[in-house]
């Protein structure tokens, strides 16, 4: 898939469903493994995007079945490539460094996992709550601080699937506006993560253990970061997933051989075998969610279903934001969200960076009370921890997120100029 999806950059004529079929063949190859309650999300997914299909080529829409194969495999791709990147990210030796208590070990944790989550996504999380927790049980001050943290760099990062979704539903959004609104909104997440951790409820963050971080341990998040700008600056034509992709797996592969010489093949084969079957998750409901993606435009297109809103402004933009963050705490992954409301938006004509910073705020503050959430799920139940006492405490946080949220996306159209 990580070949196919950057090949096809320069293979213009490269017929992309190829890529869906052998996407969806991995999938079904690990669909067993599923937890029932995803299998269930997932084939739902897939059977209400599929009654949608049916339903619009009977009405004469056509290039649906093209679309559900097609419309978030690039997203895969990425997600694929990307989690090669956990296997020089993050030094050893910070492994074995003794643990830091603090204000201070409160800051660089949640630093820390905010720009090595922000590339290599739910691996920072787990590499730092192992650590946390390998002698002790993981606190809630902590779980708060790596999930809020973490989940909050979906806003601007170019590496999580959020800004793949949102760049599928609304394409011609601008990816250096999106980082440069989306880093504020991130570090005021951060800010009020870190007010509430450090007020008197939480016990001043004084006994707060955290994960030691040193600057020259950023040098992988800094690189790519940087790689991915210039190059989507030099080729704007060039699909911004395949360049990531492209820019994760040669950046692995060339520390790797840097690093452990001949045994840079090996390492990468037991990632092959060992991580990737355990993405099946979360590549599995992205790919359903294309398909209802699909399903969504045959049947708007055969029904010719009003507008919600007249235009698409910040008011608009608002409401949305606000609707995709409760169904997020309801328990609808935003991609779903995502995979419905862009078909449905884009006949608005609006302006789709505007559309996006909406789209990945929601991925960004309503995935921290979400039920469905892998990074949540995975928490609780790796670390065991009370999920519904975790998923409150995340939500006050969502709500005050919400609020600055609103205010971003004003100032934005304020400054675009958009009614």
């Amino acid at each position: 898939m990580v070949i196919l999806v950057v090949a096809a950059v320069w293979l213009p004529a490269y017929p992309a469903w190829i890529t869906g079929v052998i996407a969806w063949a991995a999938c079904l190859l690990l669909l067993p493994r599923l937890p029932r309650q995803q299998l269930l999300m997932v084939l739902a997914l897939a059977g209400i995007g599929a009654l949608g299909i049916a339903f619009g080529m009977a009405r004469g829409s056509d290039g649906l079945i093209v679309m559900a194969l097609t419309q978030n495999v690039p997203l895969a791709g990425m997600l694929i490539a990307v989690s090669l990147l956990q296997l020089i990210a993050v030094s050893p030796d910070a492994r074995e460094e003794p643990l830091q208590r603090g204000r201070g070990a409160l800051f660089k944790t949640m630093i820390g996992v905010h720009l090595f989550g922000a590339v290599i996504n739910y691996s920072a999380v787990a590499i730092f709550a192992d650590r946390l927790s390998a002698r002790t049980k993981l606190t809630m001050e902590q779980a708060m601080g790596l999930s809020q943290a973490f989940i909050v760099g979906a806003i601007w990062s170019p590496f999580y699937g959020a800004m793949a979704a949102a760049l599928t539903s609304a394409p011609e959004a601008s990816l250096t506006q999106l980082i440069f609104w989306g880093i504020p909104v991130s570090a005021i997440g951060i800010a009020v993560t870190w007010f509430t951790l450090t007020s008197e409820r939480h016990g001043r963050a004084e006994h707060f253990v955290g994960y030691p971080l040193h600057l020259e341990a950023l040098w992988v998040p800094a690189v790519l970061a940087v790689g991915v700008l210039l190059v989507h600056e030099w080729q704007p034509r060039w699909s911004v997933m395949a360049i990531i992709a492209a820019m994760a797996s040669l950046v692995t592969i060339a520390t790797l051989l840097f690093r452990h010489g001949a045994q840079a093949g090996p390492t990468l084969l037991r990632h092959v075998h060992t991580r990737l079957p355990g993405m099946n998750g979360e590549l599995t409901l992205f790919l359903a969610a294309g398909i209802l993606s699909a399903g969504m435009n045959g049947t708007i297109d055969a029904l010719d279903l009003g507008l919600p809103f007249a235009q698409f402004g910040a008011f608009e933009a608002s409401i949305v934001l606000i609707v995709m963050n409760v169904c997020a705490w309801l328990g609808l992954h935003p991609i779903i969200l995502v995979s419905v409301l862009g078909p449905w938006l884009l006949p608005l004509q609006p302006d789709q960076t505007l559309l996006a910073m909406v789209f990945l705020m929601s991925w960004g503050i309503g995935l921290t009370a979400c039920p469905m959430s892998n990074t949540m799920l995975g928490m609780a139940g790796r670390y065991r921890l009370p999920f519904g006492q975790l998923l409150a405490l995340n939500r006050r946080y969502s709500i005050k997120m919400t609020a600055v949220c609103i205010v971003v996306l004003y100032v934005y159209a304020a400054v675009k100029g958009i009614t």
